[in-house]
């Protein structure tokens, strides 16, 4: 059980079944099981049941989003932007950059040492895509410090510990991949970073969590958070309330929250007039994003394409922006999965996960192990 007066994690969410309160989802769902009382996330319940959705805010969110850009820099001495160089880090990036907000470095991840390619999935996007758009925000901002920071190593250290075998999969809630389960302490590997932890400098992360989710359903609409916080704070950073750590969601942000509800009008109106004529407007779920509506009786679902031009002003196609498939067998994983099952750190996360797969009861489970577990989260009403 977790101590609940942790309001700087606490924000991040929990889990609670009756008075049990948790960060983990799994040990909630054991909670239910043995107590038959039905589990609900918490993230930030009283504080959002506050506003009335329903009013749009009159800012555009060009003007949010400068303002959460600089929330954030009055808030921090230094400030990482975990940048992929898609459209949510990019557009977090750019309301830095074009507000003249001074941000003082970007980081991404690669998997170059394990795979040798420049070309895989996520490789692709760094170097591709990432790098030359943070080569162009120097030009205003030439101070910016880009970190790539290589993930393999991190993967297979992490996965040869003994004990990874079956605690890991509490200390992760949706995202039980290889990449996200391994990123705790890579924070203290760069140096850069420890030298200004030790200097007592408050160094703030900022993540691009994440797009709103929007449905519309017999002619009223709703938005809900899900958790799906482990790419930016697992269950167990959240646990360990590092005092030096500090993380910041910069669009669920509970300091914030005129963001999400601005997203989740601008998307409503779209819907409204023009969901039954929009080419961005798709049947088949594969090809879409977290935005649904039903159009003559049939849901239908908002592509990611369609979703970023309506919330992201400065926002330009580019490549390797497609729908993650599963948030198992993450196309970033794709040289670990091929690794032999008998390697040891493979056999740890195959195990892990295949023990946690049986041992979860079935209301938590989705439709196989491809895809993965139930994801949580109530849904706030934003109008007809």
């Amino acid at each position: 059980m977790i101590d609940i007066l942790s309001p700087r994690q606490n924000k991040f969410g929990f889990y609670q079944v009756g008075d049990f309160r948790t960060y983990s989802k799994f040990e909630a769902a054991e909670q239910q099981v043995k107590t038959g009382q039905k589990m609900h996330w918490n993230f930030n319940d009283t504080m959002y049941r506050s506003f009335d959705w329903t009013q749009e805010p009159v800012e555009s969110l060009s003007e949010l989003y400068r303002q959460r850009a600089q929330q954030l820099r009055e808030q921090y001495d230094y400030l990482v932007l975990w940048f992929s160089g898609g459209a949510d880090s990019s557009n977090i990036l750019s309301s830095f950059i074009e507000n003249n907000i001074p941000l003082d470095e970007v980081a991404s991840y690669v998997n170059y040492e394990a795979t040798g390619d420049r070309l895989n999935h996520l490789n692709a996007e760094i170097y591709h895509v990432a790098v030359p758009v943070i080569e162009q925000a120097k030009v205003q901002q030439p101070w910016l410090k880009h970190t790539v920071i290589d993930i393999s190593k991190s993967i297979m250290d992490f996965f040869q510990k003994k004990e990874a075998n079956f605690d890991w999969i509490y200390q992760v809630n949706s995202y039980v991949n290889p990449n996200t389960v391994s990123r705790r302490d890579i924070k203290l590997k760069i140096s850069h970073w420890t030298k200004l932890f030790d200097a007592g400098k408050k160094v703030g992360f900022i993540y691009g969590i994440d797009k709103p989710r929007v449905i519309g359903l017999n002619g009223k609409y709703y938005i809900k958070f899900v958790d799906m916080m482990d790419v930016a704070v697992s269950a167990e950073c959240q646990m360990a309330n590092r005092a030096w750590e500090f993380n910041e969601l910069f669009y669920w942000a509970p300091d914030q929250p005129k963001i999400v509800i601005k997203q989740g009008h601008v998307i409503k109106n779209f819907l409204k007039l023009h969901a039954a004529t929009s080419e961005f407007m798709v049947k088949n779920k594969e090809l879409g994003g977290p935005v649904t509506t039903t159009i003559d009786g049939k849901l239908s679902y908002l592509t990611l394409t369609g979703l970023h031009k309506l919330i992201y002003p400065s926002w330009v196609p580019v490549p390797y922006q497609e729908k993650p498939k599963s948030l198992v067998f993450t196309a970033r994983d794709t040289w670990f999965f091929n690794l032999s099952d008998s390697d040891p750190a493979k056999y740890a996360w195959k195990t892990g996960l295949e023990h946690r797969w049986r041992a979860t009861p079935d209301f938590l489970k989705q439709d196989n192990l491809a895809r993965g577990f139930q994801l949580f989260g109530i849904p706030y009403y934003i109008g007809t």
